[in-house]
């Protein structure tokens, strides 16, 4: 059985999504359950009552974003449900901006939720991200260690800054559900294979908000790791990074510019990621390349 709960206020969008889904996971799963909700509150309701594999989520309702806005409430309540969103006025860009509120700490913190979540247009073809989404629940049900428990298991670990134990547990996940994406990219992260390039590859897929975020993770990194190179540490802020080389004289006018431009990139990237454009990501590989050529 596979339970889809169709959150929508318009009665032809509800009967197009369940003869889409059909189509799409019909050959895979002959008992399929639809369960539709009509408002925010309805559909609120019902997650209360009932468990679900897939939830798809009209975004507008009868006021523009009604929808989003219930996304944080969700996200906390129930943080394996997979969610489709659906928008026909908004792009997948715009969205992924306005739920910058809740993305930016699961980015920053490595805090990961154990979901299949995407953002369409109900005009899209919505064959992939449903047969992911079912594919994620059949693993989620299947594992025989729960997903859900290691990714909470790991969370824990990550608020006690036992960053290896994290570890072990995102690759425990990725031995039982090879491929699974949130797992991959937090090992990726943490063990620090992230790169301006990774960072822009978000950025041209659309998700422009995550790809921000990546890249003022790595810009920090790397001039935190210039700052341990120079003076021997590195400061818990790159404002005071940079204070302390100063203050020792172990830093030229010429370094001091580039990493002001690069730290003031981050800071960008970080707290106003919807004004990076994909120019900021040719200036942060090209001042890290001159940073790093003026240690030679």
């Amino acid at each position: 059985m596979f339970s889809v709960l169709i959150a929508d206020d318009d009665y032809e969008d509800r009967e197009l999504l369940k003869l889409e889904i059909t189509r799409a996971l019909g050959p895979l799963e002959p008992d399929l359950r639809f369960h539709e909700a009509v408002s925010v509150r309805q559909a609120l309701q019902l997650l209360t009552n009932r468990i679900f594999d897939l939830m798809t989520l009209d975004i507008e309702f009868d006021r523009m974003n009604e929808g989003i806005d219930a996304l944080p409430e969700i996200f906390e309540n129930h943080p394996t449900l997979n969610i489709i969103i659906i928008s026909g006025k908004l792009n997948k860009s715009e969205v992924s901006e306005q739920l910058f509120r809740f993305t930016k700490d699961n980015v920053l913190k490595g805090k990961r939720w154990a979901r299949h979540f995407d953002v369409l247009d109900k005009k899209d073809d919505k064959t992939e991200a449903l047969r992911r989404a079912y594919a994620f629940a059949y693993r989620q049900r299947e594992s025989a260690d729960s997903i859900r428990e290691l990714f909470l298991l790991a969370e824990s670990y990550l608020e006690k800054n036992m960053i290896n134990k994290c570890l072990e547990v995102y690759q425990k996940i990725q031995h039982i559900a090879p491929g699974e994406s949130e797992s991959s990219e937090n090992i990726r992260i943490f063990e620090g294979d992230i790169s301006v390039e990774h960072a822009r590859e978000y950025y041209r897929s659309g998700e422009k908000v995550v790809a921000s975020l990546l890249l003022g993770h790595y810009l920090e990194n790397r001039l935190k790791s210039f700052t341990s190179v120079v003076i021997g540490c590195s400061l818990p802020s790159l404002s005071d990074c940079l204070k302390e080389m100063e203050r020792t004289h172990r830093i030229s006018n010429y370094r001091r510019g580039l990493f002001h431009q690069l730290l003031r990139l981050r800071n960008q990237a970080i707290h106003q990621p919807t004004r990076i454009s994909e120019g900021d990501f040719d200036a942060a590989a090209k001042n890290l390349t001159l940073l790093d050529d003026a240690l030679q």
